[in-house]
């Protein structure tokens, strides 16, 4: 069981002139290796800003946060999840539970970081290293990232008329139709628990087409394809129609091994890249059991 804490504190006139790592073991009751390894993680802020500085000499009336994931196991980026390099694009097969991008409460461990140094980017590279396309970190599958902001903004602003996806989903229980439209819209707005949900009057537009491949048991094999990209947009669809996906607990999906959802297919057309490119790639048999 992981443990989540987002604590925020204002330094006094008394911690004027101490060092970061010392104020925050005083203020957050941790030992002082463990408030070093939050700041080494990226979970610690300072006056709203990232600080990995366990020096930092505080001032008196600084705003610092401290967030930390306790029992977090992080699963390494590995060279077999390579698919494809070209100039400034690469593109990975992401596993169930990595990190797409920076979270708040690290930046040491995520995708980017770790596959600057895995296919050996500058420093500056690195430091513009961002998704194309972000996957939540228990979905798997394809996702192309780029160094180049020029061309990441090619993308975004080719993205809706040039890039098709589908995704392999499995839900629970397994519904009386064979295929369905889903047009509901979405709100902007997350609650406390982090979900979007369906907001008919104020959300939105989205739209996902979902296909049954098989049945088993009473759960069923789908097949998704989003023309619309919202954050949470599949998962918030199928558990409103009653259907969530199997291991997604936000969402009211039952309890498994990981969440049920896997980018399976990507295809990008001119003029977002030179020329037609289509990608897929199967699930992890280990993982993807139902």
């Amino acid at each position: 069981m992981t443990r989540f804490s987002d604590n925020s504190f204002t330094t006094a006139a008394k911690d004027a002139g101490r060092r970061l790592d010392q104020v925050l073991t005083d203020k957050a009751g941790l030992s002082r290796r463990r408030i070093r390894r939050a700041i080494d993680d990226g979970g610690v802020y300072v006056n709203r800003r990232r600080c990995r500085k366990a020096g930092l000499i505080c001032k008196a009336g600084a705003k610092l946060r401290l967030v930390i994931l306790e029992d977090e196991y992080l699963m390494p980026l590995s060279e077999e999840q390579v698919l494809w390099q070209q100039d400034d694009l690469v593109l990975i097969n992401k596993y169930a539970g990595q990190y797409a991008q920076e979270a708040l409460h690290r930046s040491r461990g995520t995708i980017p970081a770790e596959l600057a140094v895995l296919i050996g980017l500058t420093p500056e590279q690195a430091r513009q290293l961002r998704p194309v396309h972000r996957l939540d970190r228990g979905t798997s599958g394809l996702m192309l990232l780029c160094w180049r902001p020029e061309l990441l903004n090619h993308f975004q602003i080719n993205w809706r008329e040039c890039v098709a996806k589908e995704y392999l989903a499995v839900i629970s229980p397994a519904p009386a139709w064979q295929r369905q439209r889903i047009r509901l819209p979405i709100g902007a707005a997350r609650d406390a628990a982090g979900r979007y949900a369906v907001d008919k009057e104020g959300g939105r537009a989205c739209d996902t087409v979902a296909e049954v491949l098989e049945t088993r048991q009473g759960r069923a094999l789908l097949r998704l394809t989003p023309h619309t990209g919202r954050t949470h947009q599949l998962r918030v669809h199928l558990a409103h129609a009653g259907r969530p996906i199997l291991g997604d607990k936000r969402y009211g999906g039952a309890r498994h091994v990981r969440m049920m959802l896997h980018a399976h297919r990507l295809c990008v057309h001119p003029p977002a890249l030179p020329r037609k490119m289509d990608w897929q790639v199967e699930p992890d048999e280990e993982t993807w059991t139902w």
